[in-house]
């Protein structure tokens, strides 16, 4: 029996309508796809569908078809989705769930999470026993993805309250369990923090977040004008990311999904003069904890058979299919075909002669270059009264002082290995999961 549900949550970006601090919203009801009762106790996937400001229904169905395919990829899991009241009864209709009214927490009510704060949804999460992922969708900042309600207590990140540490003993290590932050800049401090806190592998962006749509080609690309090729159009029916046997309507939420753009981040944090200087145009997973049995690598590659792609892939998968499916994660599909081709056969090139390799298409020569627990450039912001300050942000070469200009402090990155070891890690997990 598979079950998703579908509850309140926070908030993230995309590289349109960056983080937006309008009063927050009270959160939607609680629905269901089968109807039935949450099952604590069952292994569970995760999805929290934030602050959708201005975003119409687009980090929901970017959840949903990620939900479909976990579905798919685990049909004795449970499927649970937190969706805010920005998404209406008919959006969510349109995706199968049905609204129920019953208390399923325990000592948390459905009414305790009427405005959700940070303090609320980790007491809820902390009900769910055996947690095998949590994507975040939605708007967020470079410190968390932020929540539906005013005041403090709003972020899911480093500044989250003290009891963000109860869920390490929430996930279910058995079955390689990680964390994704779909969004603008969940890269920059929260995925380390969460790692840590979590002892989990997680995943965000390095720059702004943005949505994609499948189109008639069979590729995925961002849905602005002049971001896909012009005899193209969007499909009714998604074909490929769940095999030719399983094509559900484009309407029902399954032709969606968030993706990091390919170029450095210029939205409301960052210095207007020179936006972020440097960026990753991936999702970069963060190990920030002593790995001894290699649950980064068995997380990562979990998370790449959740993807929504071009081909599903599992555990029992060719390794050409593994091979489309990491191109199309790492490489951005453009207006040009030629691009995503040249990424493709480039990106496993330098991987195999671990030479220098960025899939950006802007700005290559300053991508980041980051381990699995921090990057070498600095984060600087102004700060007032110790809170950093929008319109002030940028990353900088690490060795630049806080009062020489950002300009003068973007050396190029001559390394470019951060995506060899990247690949290299998803391939290690990947096998690993085969048995071999």
């Amino acid at each position: 029996m598979v079950m998703a549900v579908l509850l309140a949550s926070i908030g993230c970006t995309a590289a349109t309508e960056e983080e937006d601090d309008t009063s927050a919203s009270e959160d939607k009801v609680v629905a269901t796809i089968d109807g039935k009762n949450i099952d604590l106790k069952k292994t569970s996937r995760i999805l929290l569908i934030g602050d959708s400001h201005q975003l119409e229904d687009l980090p929901l169905r970017s959840a949903t078809t990620k939900a479909r395919r976990y579905a798919q990829l685990y049909p004795d899991d449970q499927v649970v989705l937190f969706i805010t009241k920005e998404a209406s009864e008919s959006d969510i209709a349109r995706t199968g769930a049905k609204i129920v009214t019953r208390e399923s927490f325990g000592d948390v009510k459905l009414s305790d999470l009427s405005t959700l704060e940070s303090d609320k949804l980790i007491a809820a999460l902390h009900k769910f026993k055996r947690i095998g992922s949590i994507d975040f969708f939605g708007h967020s900042s470079p410190w968390g993805a932020l929540l539906e309600s005013d005041g403090d207590n709003r972020t899911l990140g480093a500044s989250t309250p003290g009891n963000l540490a109860l869920l390490k003993d929430n996930f279910a290590r058995d079955v390689s369990p990680y964390v994704m932050l779909h969004g603008c800049n969940g890269g920059v401090t929260a995925a380390a923090a969460l790692s840590k806190a979590w002892q989990v592998p997680v995943g965000g962006a390095l720059t702004g977040s943005n949505f994609q749509t499948l189109r008639s080609d069979g590729r995925w690309y961002f849905n602005d004008e002049g971001f896909f090729p012009p005899a193209t159009v969007d499909v009714t029916a998604n074909n490929k990311s769940f095999g030719p046997e399983v094509t559900p309507a484009c309407a029902s939420g399954a032709c969606v999904r968030m993706k990091p753009q390919d170029s450095p981040y210029r939205g409301v944090w960052a210095n207007p003069d020179t936006g972020f200087q440097f960026a990753l145009s991936y999702y970069k997973f963060f190990c920030n904890y002593t790995d001894s049995g290699q649950t980064c690598a068995k997380g990562m590659a979990r998370s790449l058979h959740g993807f929504a792609s071009t081909r599903p892939i599992d555990a029992r998968s060719s390794d050409e299919d593994i091979k489309e499916v990491l191109a199309d994660f790492f490489c951005s599909s453009t207006a040009d075909p030629a691009f995503f081709d040249s990424c493709k056969t480039n990106l496993f090139a330098a991987a195999a002669a671990k030479s220098a390799f960025s899939p950006m298409k802007s700005s290559n020569d300053y991508s980041l270059e980051c381990d699995f627990a921090k990057c070498e450039q600095k984060f600087r912001c102004e700060t007032l009264n110790g809170q950093p300050q929008k319109k002030t942000c940028v990353w900088v070469d690490a060795g630049c002082s806080n009062d020489t200009p950002a300009a003068s402090c973007r050396s190029k990155n001559t390394k470019k290995q951060t995506t060899n070891r990247e690949l290299a890690r998803y391939l290690e997990g990947l096998k690993a999961l085969r048995g071999n």
